[in-house]
Formats: C-alpha cells, structure tokens, sequence
C-alpha cells in the first residue's frame, strides 16, 4: 500500500484528468407532504472512464456519494492508498474527502444524492468512508439503471419512485453484506473468476456451456456453480441472462434496432425466446419497455 506522500507525488507526475469538489454545486434538502425523502441529484449505470482518470475531492461533495467499481481501484482510505478487489462500493458522507484513481480505465454505478440517509444506513449496517463488497453486485447496476431512467425521464411520481428504488437498493446492499459463512475462496481462484465473468459479461451473446466455464478455472463442474453463487449471488446461467436482458434494455431505450435484430446481437437463437425471457425477467415485453423508456 502506498503512503499519503507517495500518493501525492504520483498525482503531481501523472497528466491526467482531475475533478475538484470547488465545481460540485449545493443542494438544498426538499420535504414532500411532510415527510423526508431521499432525493437523486444525478447518476450513471455502468459509466465507463479511460486510462488515468482519477477524482480528487479534498472537501468531499455537498451531498452523499455511492459508488460501485466493477473492477479493481486505487482508492484512499484515511491516509492510505489500497487496491480494492472488483465490485467494491462505497458511500460518502457528505464533505468527506474523495480520492480514487485507475490506471487502465474503469466501469462503475454512482449516484449523489441528499435526505435522511443515515438511519436507513445505520439499520442496514452500511459502512461510510470505507469500502465493502456485496455478495452478488448483479442487483446494483440494474437499480440504478431504473433511477437512472426515472430522473431523465421526469414522469409523474419519479421523485417517490426514485426514493423507493434508493431504500430498496440499500435494503439489498445491507442484506447482501450481513455475515454468512461462505466457503474460502483463495486469491488466484477469485482471480480466474473474475476474469472469467468480465469476459461473460462482456460478451453476452456467446454461448458458453458449464463444462467450457468450469475448465476455464479449473474446477469441476459442480464445484464451479458453487463457487460462483458464493462469489457473485447468482448462477451463472442467470448471470448471463441478467447481462443480455440489461443489454437489451439499453438498446431499446436508446436505440431504433428491431426486436430480431436485438434479439440475433444478443446470441438468442430466435425472437420467441427473446421476448419470453424479457417479459419473465422484467415483467413487460420488449415493444412496451421501449416505450415506456422513450
């Protein structure tokens, strides 16, 4: 682990992008009937960042930060620099200092928002200032995903929508990082699975079959599923599915490709079990989420 110092002269080194909390506006607290919400003042889903990048608030933020880093990160902790493992979050008390940094480029979930947050924090045992990891983090991106078109989209009673999926994701955060005892898994077996899921994840229109996935990190095939529940929350065969459907929600958002189109990028085989799985999986068929999204 680097020192503070060490930190400090590496900063002064590197030419990279830097943000300061001087830019970061102020945000007033907002009552709603009475009562206090919790109140989203801008987010990004899986929001990807180049080489180098690295924010820098020596003053923290005028409201809470959430973070979720899909890969590992230098991140400063007190005065220490430490390389977190993948799918470490974190929260930020408001004008708690923020420094992160990444070599080689990064994809991660973040939100500010205000309100009332630290009794719901409290109850869920949710640590501030410092990072955890939450068994299966399949759960994060996909909420803010939904935060993220409700705040876009402005439509009648986002702001309580908003509010729920908040309480709701840190419902999940707090119960997925309550103290089990799950197997030891040993670095480099992490290692091969991690690299094995970007992979997946990555490129969800490839079919992988278990044999394939559990040879890649050198495990039986039962050994593998256990292995991957415990590390990630969610079989792989619903990891995957979980890819292809968020996959598929951009593109309808976003995009103007025909449903066999999407359905034919994705790996699906036909259209039929295209639209099968994503009405299963999010409750509406593909046509409305377009167009409830738009």
């Amino acid at each position: 682990m680097r020192s503070i110092a060490q930190m400090a002269e590496f900063v002064k080194t590197m030419d990279i992008f830097r943000i300061d909390n001087r830019s970061a506006p102020c945000y007033n607290k907002r009552k709603n009937g009475g009562g206090v919400m919790l109140y989203l003042h801008s987010l990004r889903h899986a929001y990807p960042e180049g080489a180098g990048f690295f924010i820098d608030r020596k003053r923290g933020h005028e409201a809470y930060t959430f973070l979720h880093f899909f890969e590992g990160i230098d991140l400063l902790v007190g005065k220490t620099l430490i390389h977190t493992e993948p799918h470490a979050c974190m929260i930020y008390r408001p004008g708690a200092p923020q420094y992160f940094r990444t070599d080689t480029g990064l994809v991660h979930d973040w939100i500010h928002f205000t309100g009332e947050a630290k009794p719901l924090l409290s109850e869920m045992e949710l640590p501030l200032d410092t990072p955890f990891y939450p068994r299966g983090a399949s759960f994060i991106t996909s909420l803010v995903r939904e935060m993220e078109s409700e705040f876009y989209n402005k439509r009648a009673g986002y702001e309580r929508l908003s509010d729920a999926k908040m309480t709701e994701l840190f419902v999940k955060l707090g119960r997925a990082c309550r103290g089990e005892n799950l197997p030891k898994i040993d670095a480099q077996t992490r290692k091969r699975f991690h690299a094995l899921r970007g992979a997946m994840l990555a490129s969800p229109e490839r079919h992988r079959t278990s044999r394939e996935m559990a040879e890649a990190v050198g495990l039986s095939e039962s050994r593998f599923y256990t292995v991957y529940r415990t590390l990630y929350g969610i079989s792989p065969t619903d990891d995957l599915i979980h890819a292809r459907i968020e996959s598929a929600k951009g593109m309808l958002a976003f995009g103007d490709l025909p449903l066999g189109a999407i359905a034919e990028t994705l790996g699906y085989a036909n259209l039929s079990h295209f639209l099968r799985q994503f009405k299963a999986t999010v409750g509406v068929t593909p046509t409305a989420y377009r167009e409830e999204n738009r």
